[in-house]
């Protein structure tokens, strides 16, 4: 169910609307919130804005590169179940033709 939050980032107030929990809305506000006063803190002349859209960057950066990893281990997870199903069948295979010479297996 989506709730409503008031929220402060770099000492900018907003509400918000997520189905997420209060715990973890405070978990990323905070998160945001150091990272945005980091840079601020590091670069006078950035103002809290310059800041903010740098934060994105460096965000929508780890989220293309996140993405990126996730579909490379879908492939690999794809091409080891793949590999898992031939040598299934394969060892199903060498099981009956072991069968049909007499030979039992376990």
């Amino acid at each position: 169910m989506k709730q409503k939050y008031t929220i402060t980032i770099a000492d900018t107030e907003m509400n918000v609307i997520t189905e997420e929990s209060p715990d973890f809305v405070d978990e990323i506000v905070g998160i945001l919130d150091r990272k945005i006063r980091e840079i601020n803190t590091a670069s006078r002349r950035c103002s809290k804005n310059e800041a903010a859209l740098l934060c994105a960057l460096d965000y929508c950066s780890d989220k293309m590169k996140m993405q990126k990893r996730v579909r490379t281990l879908d492939a690999e997870i794809a091409l080891k179940n793949a590999q898992i199903n031939h040598l299934t069948s394969e060892n199903e295979k060498l099981r009956e033709l072991l069968s049909k010479n007499g030979i039992k297996t376990n």
